[in-house]
């Protein structure tokens, strides 16, 4: 009877810390996801960096009457831990490094002081409606004029009227260069009847927000602010750029990503530790339950 109840002791004791181990081995392997994550796209236009944030889990409470010194009767309460957990993934959108490419599409948002490092280029899903916000200034114009993303979805750049912008020519005008300041504002200088002009083609918008840790990815190194109506990430009601929190405007430019390798690495290092302790916890707590089962043998 008493070898009964030592073992129901040990059980009781014993699961709990093989749940621990376990829990720290799957924690800390979706730790390493988002660190291979990382390192995959230190070459991705735009690409901000995450980073998994981790939490105890809930305590359990166990409430053991016993007796003090004094002989008087006292509850001796613990509370045992139930293990580890990813509690949010944090995203860093501080400015990657600036590349010039010599092209007249490639934009780049300059802020590298200012929060979220100056916003973002907002895009239109022209099929959907849906708005996307992104760092990873890459264009090219369609046939009809159109600034489109520089890759299979053809998002539309928005400009500070929130309506797609357009460079096309008008009719009997050449092209003959396009012009974009600092505050966004795009040139074209064309050629029409033997003479050159300069003609406004609107403004670019840019998009900041108060809580960009609400944005969602969406590949591509896009970010939904949720569903259409919905504001999750607070927008920050300024679209134009060089003013306030927004940056200025690069052209002939692309931010690259902000991955720092050196850092992915040490992270990666550390990572591999833990998820060799948490396999510690498991054998141990597991060579030990044998050893009891064998006991009762």
């Amino acid at each position: 009877m008493l070898f009964r109840s030592h073992q129901t002791t040990e059980n009781n004791f014993m699961i709990p810390s093989l749940h621990n181990g376990v829990s720290a081995l799957k924690s800390f392997t979706e730790g390493l996801q988002v660190l291979s994550n990382n390192i995959a796209n230190v070459n991705s236009l735009g690409y901000k960096s995450s980073r998994a944030n981790y939490s105890d889990n809930s305590y359990i409470v166990q409430n053991n009457p016993g007796f003090a010194i004094d002989g008087e009767p006292k509850n001796d309460t613990r509370n045992f831990g139930s293990g580890v957990n990813v509690s949010s993934l944090s995203s860093n959108f501080n400015q990657g490094v600036i590349e010039n490419t010599g092209l007249d599409l490639d934009f780049a948002i300059e802020g590298e002081a200012l929060p979220n490092g100056g916003g973002f280029f907002e895009v239109l899903d022209p099929t959907s409606g849906e708005l996307f916000y992104t760092r990873a200034g890459s264009f090219e114009s369609t046939a009809d004029g159109f600034v489109v993303t520089r890759d299979q979805n053809r998002y539309q750049l928005v400009n500070v009227a929130g309506e797609p912008l357009k460079v096309g020519l008008e009719a009997g005008e050449d092209l003959l260069a396009r012009r974009v300041d600092q505050n966004g504002v795009v040139s074209l200088i064309v050629s029409k009847d033997g003479q050159d002009t300069i003609r406004n083609s609107g403004q670019i918008k840019l998009t900041n927000f108060s809580a960009p840790q609400y944005l969602r990815r969406a590949g591509n190194s896009l970010f939904s602010n949720g569903n259409p109506g919905e504001d999750l990430a607070g927008i920050v009601e300024n679209p134009v750029p060089a003013t306030g929190s927004n940056g200025k405007i690069k052209q002939y430019a692309l931010e690259l990503s902000n991955v720092d390798l050196t850092n992915e690495f040490a992270f990666m290092i550390s990572h591999q530790r833990s998820f060799q302790a948490g396999s510690r916890i498991v054998t141990t707590s597991d060579a030990i339950l044998t050893e009891a089962v064998n006991l009762k043998r």
